[in-house]
């Protein structure tokens, strides 16, 4: 069995290395090769014979750029072994990231490699090779969920707040992507993510939690804004060995204000009026989560912003709003069991979760600061990104 597993270990060292010759060393003279998959992609098919073999070896960097490969277990009887890992590859030509679990059968001949077949996410890497979006759509727990994914290195899950979309993390993401993993999610309710009955913030942190295991994701930083930072703190308190940093853009630990209550119920009842109603909650939303200088001088952004709004399922929405409003509760006694360190920025001018609720906070959990953030309402991420990039960097 060692012997095996030692052939088997040698072909994977010169393949990731570039060494088209030692890989070949341990490969049948009629060995085939065995990828099921979209032919357009350059390494399907089936083949027979080391010089085909040879082949294949030399056409791989036409087809994938490796970011990663991990090989998790191996299985063995000698003439058959199984590995199972995973990887996260750049498709060419389209240069979209794709990550997929494998599972690669060897069929030993002759003391070489004489068969292979590997078992991949074949579908997901038709539709990298073909599109450059790095969009990605997944049912858990029954909520369909779409997210961009990219970048390498370190993973860092952006989580925006109500009434946006992970489009609010773009110019962000586009930022970091040279250095960290970038993820950022469509809240449940928003884009082109669903909801289910019953759900909650707490529903919310436990699917991406369960997202962040299965996609080789952890320990994360997390970035979350408003709703999403809600979601960061539930997610942090229960899962502390996902979550390596937590950094919370202007959001808060409590319940909802009291006497704020009756206006959100009238916002929410008017998501169902109408576009021109619903047009009206959504530009005093943002009168309210902006300043006016921001206004001013991004009218575009900001009128961008309003269509995105727009966009949304406005029943989805409603239920959204009513999570995170009238359902979160108060969750400040999970703030000392994050042990994480913990970053808090907030908008001098925030209206919805003043400076002092970002200060509570860090006071409350094991390893916090706060940055507060002159000329900067509740959409610091926006307003300044300069601010907010320099303070995302001093942490990841």
């Amino acid at each position: 069995m060692y012997e095996s597993t030692a052939l088997i270990e040698r072909y994977f060292q010169a393949f990731s290395s570039g060494d088209i010759e030692g890989a070949l060393a341990c490969i049948h003279q009629d060995a085939i090769w065995h990828v099921d998959g979209d032919p357009e992609v350059v390494t399907t098919g089936i083949i027979r014979g080391r010089e085909a073999v040879r082949a294949w070896l030399l056409g791989f960097p036409d087809g994938f750029r490796p970011i990663t490969f991990s090989i998790e277990q191996q299985f063995s009887d000698q003439a058959e072994i199984l590995v199972l890992g995973r990887f996260r590859h750049r498709v060419l030509p389209s240069e979209s990231i794709v990550d997929s679990d494998y599972a690669i059968r060897f069929t030993l001949r002759d003391g070489l490699i004489g068969r292979y077949q590997i078992f991949e996410d074949s579908l997901l890497i038709s539709q990298a090779r073909a599109n450059s979006s790095p969009g990605r759509m997944m049912r858990i727990n029954g909520v369909l969920y779409g997210w961009d994914d990219v970048g390498q290195g370190k993973p860092v899950v952006f989580l925006h707040g109500l009434f946006l979309d992970r489009s609010f993390w773009a110019p962000h993401l586009h930022t970091l992507a040279a250095q960290r993993r970038c993820v950022a999610f469509d809240m449940p309710g928003h884009g082109v993510s669903t909801w289910r009955e019953g759900m909650d913030l707490d529903a919310i942190a436990e699917d991406i939690a369960l997202w962040l295991i299965e996609n080789d994701a952890a320990p994360a930083t997390l970035v979350g804004h408003s709703q999403g930072g809600m979601i960061a703190i539930r997610l942090a308190a229960s899962y502390p060995e996902l979550v390596e940093r937590l950094i919370l853009v202007n959001t808060s630990a409590r319940a909802e204000l009291i006497n704020r209550l009756p206006e959100w119920e009238k916002r929410r009842d008017a998501l169902l009026d109408g576009p021109e109603r619903r047009r009206e909650v959504f530009g005093e939303v943002q009168r309210f989560t902006t300043t006016a200088q921001w206004r001013e001088q991004h009218s575009l952004d900001a009128e961008k912003e309003l269509e995105l709004m727009m966009r949304h399922d406005p029943t989805l929405l409603s239920h959204a709003l009513s999570a995170a409003i009238f359902k979160r509760g108060d969750v400040r006694e999970l703030l000392p069991r994050i042990g994480c360190p913990v970053t808090v920025i907030s908008g001098a001018q925030d209206l919805a979760t003043p400076p002092y609720l970002a200060e509570e906070i860090a006071r409350l959990v094991q390893h916090g600061e706060v940055v507060v953030i002159d000329d900067a309402a509740h959409h610091v991420p926006i307003e300044v990104p300069k601010n907010f990039i320099e303070a995302v960097l001093n942490e990841v």
